[in-house]
């Protein structure tokens, strides 16, 4: 067991704290009685076989997997990737738990089995990115016949199996013709989500959930429309916090805890970086790679299995924690946009004002009114082609309007319907178009709750594009909340190298 998390309330004997902006890594003092909120000590993975095993045969609400399997049936088993664990799991548990059912599959003489990766808005998974997460086994035995695909939510072959609302809901004609889905999926952060309705639905349906008016009602609706028509055994792996391999081991240790070995991995990141600025911090860490604590493996119905996984992340990761005045948080561009070392601006946006602050749960970590400091570059650079969407709305759309609803009504169907964004889709595992309107709907929707975002360090062009300000250091960013919020504001430093806290209490 991980030590938990913990407040500590910065004092003169206070170490400096390490702080994470894109590729920088720096050691920085916070004012005294700044409370520092400590995740969970990360903790290294380990063999998920028998919480697996424990998860198919006696699940929640269900039979468990065996007995609902035959000879003759129609297997499907939908990896869940609506929302990818970032920093990238050294050893991928959806591999285990997709073995463990081929396994049982195998012994019931089901002989019709397929795989279809469910990553909604997300980039379509080649077949590089198939092998890495699932592994060679997996790979070899069903990526020469076709038996893996990756879902496309612009396909014109989806088929209707529910409406809602009077819309249809469509799903791959694979899903909804089959015996039965078993859903795996990883818990990882404090919003549950609902991975057939998120991930494998059309973009239609995705656009009405997670879209301007969206909501978790409206995912559970379709969630429950299509539970309704395809039978499904659910299975999630539930994930404490990342333990990071080398060169950033120095970061799974709290700061007083270092030693010799972890200061100079710290001095070893900071000079290289420094020297050779992105291509450095590329090679430091641009895809690193982690290993994760496995706090269980909860099977059967999915409504169940989407309600245990919440209770037992929140048991396993957050740290109670009243609201904050002012919240201030690291953005490091490898917890967000994979293999990119710094990240683009839209997406440290919603980590800092979504992700880190709880915005969109029940629980957010800054009061209403409050503000987030936030320390990133804000560089426009955007990592390659397939940002494409992103960077044009970033240099094309905001500096002409920040409004929502004007952008959905103005943008959104011409981006939804470009034939280039549409390609690199795809065929080049870039995001939908339509992915990077709802990341700015969720920014949007935190920053109506704040008084201000300031960024640490950050281009200030950058800044005035997403309607912020930037400061130089922190004590300069601090002294601009104090101007609205008073001197007597409580502050809070978000201290997770690349994952949330969790929910106050």
């Amino acid at each position: 067991m991980s030590r938990p998390g913990f407040l500590l309330y910065v004092d003169d004997q206070t170490p400096p704290l390490i702080t994470l902006a894109g590729s920088s890594v720096n050691l920085q003092q916070f004012p005294t009685g700044t409370r520092v909120i400590y995740p969970p000590e990360a903790m290294p993975s380990s063999d998920p076989t028998a919480l697996i095993d424990q998860a198919l045969a006696t699940p929640s609400g269900s039979e468990p997997l065996a007995a609902r399997l035959r000879p003759g049936m129609r297997l499907t088993i939908v990896v869940g990737n609506v929302d990818p664990v970032q920093p990238m799991m050294r050893f991928d548990i959806r591999r285990g738990i997709v073995e463990r059912v081929l396994e049982q599959a195998a012994r019931s003489r089901v002989d019709d089995v397929s795989i279809v990766i469910a990553g909604g808005l997300g980039p379509r998974w080649s077949s590089q990115d198939i092998v890495v997460a699932l592994g060679d086994r997996v790979a070899s035995s069903f990526l020469p016949d076709g038996m893996i695909t990756s879902h496309d939510v612009t396909d014109s072959g989806l088929v209707a199996v529910a409406t809602v609302g009077n819309h249809p809901v469509r799903l791959s004609p694979r899903i909804a013709t089959s015996d039965l889905v078993v859903a795996v999926d990883v818990s990882h952060g404090p919003r549950p989500r609902c991975l057939l309705a998120a991930g494998a639905t059309d973009v239609s349906t995705i656009n009405r959930i997670s879209g301007l008016e969206g909501g978790h009602a409206a995912c559970g609706e379709v969630s429950a429309a299509i539970l309704g028509e395809v039978p499904v055994f659910a299975i999630t792996a539930v994930l404490g916090q990342p333990f990071l391999q080398r060169p950033l081991g120095f970061l799974n240790r709290r700061e007083w805890e270092w030693r010799l070995p972890q200061q100079l991995s710290y001095a070893t990141a900071r000079q290289f970086v420094a020297v050779m600025p992105r291509q450095g911090a590329q090679r430091l860490h641009g895809a690193p790679l982690a290993d994760y604590e496995l706090c269980d493996v909860v099977g059967g119905d999915p409504a169940q299995v989407l309600s245990r996984a919440h209770e037992v992340w929140h048991a396993a990761n957050a740290v109670p924690a009243s609201q904050s005045h002012v919240l201030i948080t690291s953005v490091w561009g490898s917890s967000f946009d994979p293999g990119d070392p710094v990240g683009s601006p839209i997406s440290a946006a919603h980590h800092a004002l979504v992700r880190a602050t709880g915005m969109d749960s029940d629980g957010p970590l800054v009061a209403p009114g409050g503000s987030v400091v936030a320390f990133h570059p804000l560089s426009r650079v955007f990592s390659n082609r397939t940002q494409a969407p992103a960077s044009d709305f970033f240099t094309k759309v905001l500096p002409e309007t920040r409004d929502p609803r004007i952008i959905r009504e103005r943008f959104e169907e011409r981006a939804c319907t470009d034939t280039w964004y549409l390609k690199l889709y795809r065929e080049h595992n870039a995001h939908h178009p339509l992915a990077v309107f709802h990341t700015w709907y969720a920014i949007q929707r935190a920053a109506s709750q704040l008084d201000e975002v300031i960024w640490v360090g950050a281009d200030r062009t950058s800044a005035r594009v997403l309607g912020h300000r930037a400061a130089t250091r922190l004590e300069d960013a601090l002294e601009l909340c104090r101007q609205t919020l008073g001197d007597d504001l409580r502050a809070s430093y978000l201290h997770a190298p690349g994952t949330v806290a969790g929910e106050p209490r």
